[in-house]
């Protein structure tokens, strides 16, 4: 997947379901908030849904979340977990979990 691609024009297959939709756009590497955008399109769901089905799609999550630490390295654990909360609105718990993991996995390197 490009890394500009347009979710607009990236629509989804004749028959093809918003989770299957998703599953085949995390597959060829979108990130998370691409592949919301592209939901948010071409299917009828909420907001809340929208934002509810990010975590259905781990790989395009992590994709986000590392995007995200690329654009903000020098964050503590609390200011990253943050910024995932406003990124990706989701819960302080979760994203404090992403930061912890992510944090983690920094220092082994």
């Amino acid at each position: 997947m490009a890394i500009h691609a347009d979710f607009a024009k990236e629509t989804p297959k004749k028959g093809e379901t918003s989770v299957e939709y998703g599953a085949r756009l995390e597959h060829e590497g979108a990130r998370e908030l691409y592949l919301r955008k592209a939901l948010r399109t071409h299917f009828d769901l909420t907001l809340a849904e929208v934002i509810d089905a990010g975590s259905n799609y781990p790989e395009a999550r992590h994709r986000e979340l590392v995007a995200l630490r690329q654009r903000f390295p020098d964050l503590n654990e609390n200011r990253f977990a943050w910024r995932i909360t406003k990124s990706l609105t989701i819960s302080k718990e979760d994203a404090l979990v992403w930061s912890q993991t992510i944090l983690a996995a920094e220092t082994e390197d």
